[in-house]
């Protein structure tokens, strides 16, 4: 022990030693200043003297420093006295988590308090580009009230190369030189080991680790000596949490399995989407909806949840040319069973993400949450259609239901109902929740129109180019059927995604657009489409965000789960017209729970993350959403948006002028790029992009909400304000959506001629 109780450290005299470890020694003592007691951590003299050891001591006291969070140690001073460095620090007075682990794991309230609490410091770190590195119990204090606070950022770091300290549970005593391995072997994730460049993802590997622990009261991975420790990280997969504790929810399984995903693209992406889904299995496990004994009721049976994965089902047809025909059955299931109150229901982007691929039914089932799968395949010929379905255990692959249906076109939706029921039957599913007998209604009469219907929303799904060709499709099926009324909503949305795209002359599209979406409420006032439908054509073409508001918020009563509805009041009316980024970003995150592998949902939880000011954040979920989907437009453009907000200028021009390139240089890409130029290193290019908008827009329609832009990038002032003024009076709905809170108005909102607009907006 370096210093003895009673002696004297600047003004803090020494009671006792807490401890010590690879970053120094740690001390009670009590500052007479203050009349208090802290925590004190002093560096070893043979540290001190290293140039290395010392720029990570001052790392790590800039580090908490920059955290001020419930759940992370508080710094108070950096200090020197005869020639020893120390810092002074809250004082955390409990026990360390591995001294209260039980043997088979912690009660499910104390792990989910403890889980989520380490989770949320993490997030808080991790927004502040603030990697820990060694999370693991003896680094986690827990007050004898309960208070959860994670201690020693010692190895903290955003930059530096990780490595681990292979004495398994002690951080060794001297630090080591720039590039060898530091850390705690066990809790370490796979690229730690290898020396390979981390991320935050890194630190969710360690929760992981430590989440096992909490719950069964072992390790995940085990060995002999370190090197055998870390061979088992590398190699093995670790048994579920599940089959280890059967009271244990499967959700918070799933949750820990995929932490311990050894690819860091596998896993979890952020700290943040930890925390929403430990709160949201609390919930659903609290309300005895998921398996394990609620507080209060450990006597109580446990309660299985039920879940399932609606996969498209596979094109049987002589000519394979029924493609969306398929697609379109498996969804009509999709839809009738989400509203059942018992059943949690994958979302169509998640469970579609399959289609053609080998994957196995455990692996659907860890990637998707769920317990069960239903396959199908379809063989039409003529009038006639067979239908084949399977449901499926994912854990063991046991068939637990089949059926085959031959039919005639005409009783699709009753076998399409019967299948559903079916299934509800199978699972043991109640039908609260549903108004009707039928959980397939009669869309319409019109098998023909049926059809279109479904090949319009093949082509709506597409986005991009599919947009027109799904309007196309839409407008035949209610031409069949005026009383269609999902087809009616259909064109609503056709026009919606015109008008935050900016295409098409709002004049011609606001009347339809209106129309369209007031004839869906009227005939199917129970749709959350037709809803949906209506307050985006009430926010963009009407500019009426009242009632926009109101049936935003009736669609997503009727159904929560509608990820189109969700994402679109996100974006458009909460974060857009609100000006709330952070309350928007918890809708979005409610949309991407609900559809964990939609690049869409992923690309409006960046956009928002991206306005809320959490760069890093945005940009990695941008890039996620852009590695799902490759050839979306919208993820591409966020990813070049995100950029530029964080700074990125270069990198952002090369990402908008790929999808330019891709795109055909539509209007919203080249206002974007013109933008991203003027604070790059070659902002001369804006000057081009305005010209070549202002020049399209001699002969066809051009946003003029979007020429502003990139009249503002090319230092066009006058111009740039005349075009925004001119938006505004022919009620532009791509200007609607954008002037109160969009980033890329910043500049306008600035410009005191644009207060009065903003006033007259308001009125």
């Amino acid at each position: 022990m370096s210093l003895a109780p009673g002696a004297q450290l600047g003004a803090y005299r020494i009671i006792a030693i807490l401890g010590s470890g690879g970053m120094g020694e740690v001390y009670r003592a009590h500052d007479a200043r203050l009349g208090r007691d802290v925590a004190l951590k002093i560096l070893p003299d043979a540290t001190a003297k290293d140039p290395d050891g010392l720029a990570r001591f001052e790392r790590e006291a800039r580090a908490v420093a920059a955290l001020n969070h419930p759940h992370i140690v508080t710094i108070y001073t950096t200090e020197e006295d005869a020639g020893i460095r120390f810092l002074t620090m809250e004082l955390v007075e409990g026990r360390t988590l591995d001294q209260i682990i039980p043997a088979r794991g912690m009660p499910l309230t104390q792990f989910f308090d403890i889980a989520a609490a380490l989770a949320d410091a993490l997030s808080a770190a991790h927004q502040k580009h603030i990697i820990h590195r060694d999370l693991k119990p003896s680094n986690v204090m827990v007050t004898d009230d309960g208070r959860v606070k994670v201690l020693d950022f010692g190895l903290a770091s955003a930059n530096e190369q990780p490595g681990p300290d292979l004495t398994d549970d002690v951080t060794r005593p001297a630090l080591t030189k720039a590039g060898t391995i530091l850390g705690t072997v066990p809790y370490m994730s796979p690229e730690q080991i290898e020396a390979r460049p981390i991320d935050p993802r890194s630190d969710l590997f360690s929760l992981g680790v430590v989440m096992h622990e909490m719950a069964t009261g072992a390790r995940p991975f085990r060995g002999d000596s370190s090197p055998s420790v870390m061979a088992s990280i590398l190699r093995d997969h670790p048994r579920p949490v599940s089959e280890l504790r059967p009271d244990m929810p499967e959700g918070v399984s799933r949750l820990v399995a995929r932490c311990l995903e050894k690819a860091a693209r596998d896993r979890v992406q952020s700290a943040n989407d930890v925390l929403a889904e430990l709160r949201a299995l609390r919930r659903s496990w609290e309300s005895g909806v998921m398996s394990g004994p609620a507080p209060g009721s450990a006597s109580r049976p446990a309660k299985r949840a039920a879940s399932i994965a609606v996969l498209p089902f596979t094109d049987m047809s002589a000519a394979r040319d029924q493609d969306w025909f398929c697609d379109g059955i498996a969804e009509e299931i999709l839809n009738a069973l989400t509203p059942l109150q018992d059943l949690r229901v994958a979302a169509r982007t998640s469970a579609f993400s399959f289609k053609g691929k080998s994957a196995d039914l455990r692996e659907i089932g860890d990637k998707l949450n769920v317990t069960t799968v239903l396959e199908g395949s379809v063989r039409r010929a003529g009038d006639r259609v067979r239908i084949t379905v399977q449901l499926s255990d994912v854990q063991n692959g046991y068939q637990l239901w089949s059926e085959r249906y031959d039919r005639e076109l005409k009783d699709i939706f009753d076998v399409q109902d019967e299948i559903a029921k079916a299934i509800a039957e199978r699972l043991k599913v109640t039908l609260a929740g549903v108004t009707a007998d039928r959980l397939v209604e009669h869309a319409t009469t019109n098998m023909e129109a049926y059809q279109i219907y479904l090949k319009g929303l093949s082509f709506l799904a597409r986005r991009g180019p599919g947009i027109p060709l799904a309007l196309e499709q839409f407008q035949k099926a209610v031409a069949l059927d005026p009383d269609y009324a999902l087809a009616w909503s259909g064109i609503a949305d056709v026009y919606t995604m015109f008008a935050y795209y900016g295409h098409g002359d709002p004049d011609q599209a606001r009347p339809r657009a209106l129309e369209a979406a007031n004839r869906a409420v009227e005939l199917d006032p129970r749709s959350a489409e037709a809803h949906t439908s209506l307050a985006c054509a009430l926010l963009l073409y009407q500019g009426d965000p009242a009632g926009a508001e109101r049936e935003f918020l009736k669609a997503l009563e009727l159904n929560p789960h509608y990820v189109q509805g969700r994402t679109w009041y996100a974006l458009l009316f909460v974060m857009w017209t609100r000006g709330l980024p952070e309350d928007a970003l918890a809708e979005a995150r409610r949309a991407l729970a609900d559809d964990p592998l939609s690049s869409y949902a992923m690309t409006i939880v960046a956009f928002c993350m991206g306005s809320a000011g959490r760069g890093e954040e945005a940009i990695a979920m941008a890039r996620r959403a852009v590695e799902t989907d490759p050839q979306a437009f919208l993820a591409n453009w966020t990813l070049g948006q995100c950029l530029l907000w964080e700074g990125k200028a270069d990198q952002s021009v090369a990402v908008h002028k790929r999808l330019c390139e891709v795109s055909g240089h539509t209007s919203i890409g080249v206002a974007t790029l013109a933008a991203a130029t003027a604070q790059s290193s070659h902002p001369e290019e804006a000057l081009a992009l305005y010209e070549l908008l202002a020049e399209r827009a001699k002969s066809k329609y051009v946003s003029l909400a979007q020429i502003a832009i990139t009249a503002a990038a090319a230092g066009k002032r006058d111009e740039a304000l005349l075009l925004a003024k001119r938006a505004w009076d022919h009620h532009e709905p791509y200007f609607l959506a954008v002037a109160r809170h969009h980033l890329d108005y910043q500049w306008f909102r600035l410009q005191p001629e644009f207060a009065e607009i903003l006033r007259e907006m308001d009125a």
